[in-house]
């Protein structure tokens, strides 16, 4: 036999053993069983310090949600019965669903509602809680307190045990799609440690999954289907290590032999975000520069889910200015070399949380930057986060990359991370500036719709203007699926959130 027809053979009985292990792999997937594999990740993907998109897709079928959003952004019931403005009273009346069960088997109640939308209160650190619900009445009464106490929080009154009534310091038309997140669902303080943000093991809740294992040390989480209805999977498989068996859907990655889709709208706007902590940063011109020295088409260039980013606001949002950004390495070179106390001889580390830097196409973008940056005269090297915010501590980086959430269904909730010591964006804005306050109080008073476009165009240029942060690219969610295993995906209108449940298998 000659050696051209050994390997011809050899390559034929390769081929064939592959087929069989592939086979064998598919196999071993369960009917019933729905396989998912998430961004391999050295914490659960609960918790808190996750990254956005794999936390909330986690926590989703678990905690379930108060109240959903949909596609025009009106409000649907979740695990709420009813909720209503009381014009005498001037307060929400929140009333969860009659007989409904934690997954430990306990009945949830109005103090269960209460204790949960003022949990991330507690423990004084930076929390979205402290973002979208720090309007509530009487709420700097318990900031930094250890211990829950019912009744504490003057805004918020039991009226029965399955009714709660919410009042809130200024109006907000935007609260109740503030609840449309499973983060601030309804959960037992039984099962959290004591600073009310981290679970004693795994989450519990009232979802439609409950946990069913949890392997650490293999990272798989196990959800199981309380009940039997419907056409959603009865388990759940998600794994969020490095080694993974063959697996239906694969969030945020591209599976190998599946079709990939993708979110319509942008769930996610990924920018530079300074450090104010730094007085370098406070210098505009040095803010001026970095947005000079970048061309975006070169950053997203070849990424079917990233696009060009000119301002903090995704292309679906009302209350953009549609502002273009053109660079200028020229200009930027010329200004950086002017800023009082920036070194440009010193190699600047810059951290880029959850950024993809180890996916040699999706975190090419880091490269492509920092060539941009050194062309102006800027020594950047990025590095890998596990912080999405800095610490108060850092007094002397310069600024960060990360992504924040465009699936919000009010921009001005976005605009509010701005502001406040308590925002969990401190250090990346400069506090107290007088003009931005009047800005957003005037948004957040608007008594119309158009009033309120105007006020949020109004924000969207002051922070065009000020640089407080540059824009790069927004992201959609990329999900891959096995269209062999998986019949329909569903509806998936979360942003940031993959509706696991409302997939169906063949």
């Amino acid at each position: 036999m000659t050696m051209k027809r050994t390997l011809y053979f050899m390559g034929v009985i390769m081929l064939s053993l592959s087929a069989q292990i592939n086979s064998a792999e598919a196999a071993t997937r369960l009917n019933d069983h729905l396989y998912v594999r998430l961004s391999p990740s050295e914490i659960p993907p609960f918790n808190k310090n996750s990254s956005v998109d794999m936390l909330y897709t986690t926590i989703e079928p678990i905690l379930g949600q108060l109240v959903y959003t949909t596609s025009s952004y009106d409000l649907e019931p979740g695990l709420l019965d009813s909720f209503h403005w009381d014009y005498k009273e001037k307060a929400y009346i929140l009333k969860i669903k009659k007989g409904l069960k934690f997954h430990n088997g306990r009945f949830v109640t109005a103090k269960d509602l209460e204790f949960s939308l003022l949990r991330g209160f507690y423990s004084g650190k930076p929390s979205f809680f402290l973002s979208f619900l720090d309007n509530i009445e009487g709420i700097e009464s318990i900031k930094g307190d250890r211990k829950f106490v019912s009744g504490n929080v003057k805004g918020i009154k039991i009226i029965d045990d399955q009714t709660l009534s919410v009042k809130l310091i200024k109006p907000n038309p935007s609260f109740l799609h503030s609840l449309a997140r499973s983060y601030f669902s309804v959960v037992p303080i039984e099962a959290l440690k004591s600073d009310y943000e981290s679970w004693k093991t795994y989450p519990v809740g009232a979802g439609s999954y409950k946990v069913n294992e949890f392997k650490p040390n293999e990272k798989t989480l196990i959800l199981e289907k309380v009940a039997n209805n419907g056409t959603s999977p009865k388990f759940i498989n998600l794994y969020y290590g490095t080694k993974v068996q063959v697996t239906d859907i694969d969030i945020a990655s591209e599976g190998k032999n599946k079709k990939i889709v993708s979110s319509k709208r942008a769930a996610s706007l990924t920018s530079i975000y300074f450090n104010f902590n730094n007085p370098i940063v406070h210098n505009l011109d040095f803010r001026k520069a970095l947005n000079l020295a970048i061309n975006r088409d070169d950053i997203i260039n070849g990424i079917q889910i990233y696009s060009p980013a000119n301002e903090f606001l995704a292309e679906h949002f009302w209350g953009r200015i549609k502002a273009k950004q053109q660079q200028n390495v020229a200009l930027a070179k010329s200004l950086l070399m002017k800023i009082p106390g920036l070194n440009l001889a010193n190699e600047f580390k810059i951290p880029i949380f959850n950024g993809g830097l180890n996916d040699p196409k999706k975190g090419a973008y880091a490269k492509t930057l920092e060539n941009q940056f050194k062309a102006v005269g800027l020594k950047i090297k990025f590095v890998d986060s596990t912080s999405k915010f800095f610490p108060e501590s850092d007094k002397t980086t310069l600024f960060r990359i990360a992504s924040l959430g465009a699936d919000v269904a009010d921009p001005l909730v976005l605009f509010g991370l701005f502001r406040g010591n308590s925002s969990p964006m401190r250090p990346h804005f400069p506090l107290n500036d007088q003009g931005y306050e009047n800005l957003f109080n005037k948004a957040l008073l608007a008594d119309t719709f158009d009033r309120r476009v105007l006020a949020v165009k109004d924000l969207s240029k002051y922070l065009h203007d000020n640089m407080w942060m540059i824009p790069l690219f927004e992201k959609k969610l990329m999900v891959s699926i096995d269209t062999k295993r998986i019949k329909d995906i569903g509806l998936q209108d979360g942003g940031l959130t993959f509706f696991l449940e409302r997939t169906v298998l063949q």
